[in-house]
């Protein structure tokens, strides 16, 4: 049996959302743009999922846009508004140290452009203080992008209280909630950010959907041209089965957030429990602060790579982090801005439980972890003498 431990990668379709889609796979095919009864119906189905998840979210549906995905998502805030800011005198881009490269690489590349990219550094766990975001806005800074929960660690940041600093100095302020959605309580009325980025296949939707909040009187240059759909904002034909899909998670997701976080944090507790008396291990994930279900550790005396793999040949799946950045052998950039030590930052593993996860599977991954560190740092020693 195998135990799945990487929800922070991507979950699985529930059966539930999978349902709702089979329709628009099928008999709905049509294109929603269309003027005749098929189209209507499709173009139908997708108003309301924006209604449901604009519902959701505290905020109103003409400020939701679908597109591809959370890294579409992100960079139609960054370049969008950034773009349509650049014309005037606000060339000042500030984001934090940990953000997902769906910012990060986008911030460099509109440095390319004459924008100048200022970061923001974070403690050991990667928090970020609205006292020392002040410290590197200015009145020329067009925009903030700090992420509300980390991919890699799950470290929750105070997006309240930081966009608040970056409305002072009269700033845009994005979030990048793509791994927040599925446990947080967002509601888009209170928190006053500016643009939000999510995506569906981390709230067990599928993959290639995601969806842009821009608030009312915020505006970004396209990225995509070629028709008028989302308003001009994201050209191209929508996918009905991945908007439908994603609205049915969101749906499910208002039903039964509690409960999923509560067993998710259950899981975790029993996961830390089972592996507390293994040596010389980092914690980079603060348990009082992160996405619940989310582990990330530093051990020294082994590497991420080999650990991995034999975790993968004992039936365990976990990574090193961002799946994005699976295939790059280079410590993790976040780990870097974190400080993490020489020591242990190559022997990075995340854990992450998901809803379907059972105080078994902790129990079995911790067992799994315990006797394959000490079988490499075994072979270590023995490789030394």
């Amino acid at each position: 049996m195998r135990v799945y431990a990487d929800h922070a990668a991507t979950t699985p379709m529930d059966q539930r959302v999978f349902d709702a889609m089979v329709p628009f796979l099928t008999e709905k095919f049509h294109n929603p743009s269309s003027l005749y009864m098929g189209g209507r119906i499709v173009r139908q189905a997708i108003d309301e999922t924006r209604s449901l998840i604009a519902d959701y979210l505290g905020c109103d549906p003409d400020e939701l846009f679908f597109t591809s995905g959370g890294t579409e998502a992100a960079n139609l805030a960054l370049f969008g508004a950034a773009r349509h800011q650049g014309a005037g005198e606000k060339k000042r881009i500030v984001v934090g140290a940990t953000e997902h490269h769906a910012v990060g690489l986008a911030a460099k590349a509109l440095a390319e452009e004459g924008f100048t990219i200022i970061t923001v550094p974070c403690d050991r766990y990667g928090y970020i203080s609205p006292d020392v975001l002040e410290q590197y806005i200015t009145d020329d800074t067009g925009i903030v992008s700090i992420m509300w929960a980390n991919n890699e660690t799950g470290m929750l940041q105070p997006v309240k209280e930081l966009c608040s600093v970056a409305k002072k100095f009269g700033a845009l302020f994005h979030t990048d909630a793509v791994q927040a959605l599925g446990s947080q309580r967002i509601r888009l009325d209170e928190v006053g950010v500016d643009l939000l980025s999510a995506s569906s296949h981390k709230t067990y939707g599928p993959k290639g959907c995601g969806v842009l909040f821009i608030r009312s009187g915020v505006s970004v240059t396209p990225l995509l041209y070629g028709g008028a759909q989302e308003k001009q904002v994201r050209g191209g034909t929508e996918d009905p089965a991945a908007i439908i899909g994603f609205g049915k998670a969101i749906e499910l997701l208002a039903e039964e957030r509690e409960k999923r976080v509560e067993l998710q944090r259950a899981v975790a507790r029993r996961f830390l429990e089972g592996i507390s008396d293994i040596p010389d291990v980092l914690f980079n994930s603060p348990q009082d602060s992160v996405v619940p279900g989310i582990i990330s550790l530093s051990i020294a005396g082994v590497e991420s790579e080999p650990l991995l793999l034999h975790l993968g040949i004992a039936g365990i799946d976990a990574s090193m982090g961002a799946a994005c950045n699976t295939h790059v052998v280079e410590p993790s950039y976040v780990l870097q801005a974190m400080n993490v030590p020489e020591t242990h930052i190559n022997g990075n593993v995340r854990f992450s439980f998901g809803k379907d996860s059972r105080l078994e599977d902790a129990d079995i991954a911790a067992k799994a972890l315990i006797a394959t560190v000490d079988k490499l740092r075994r072979h270590r020693v023995d490789d030394i003498l």
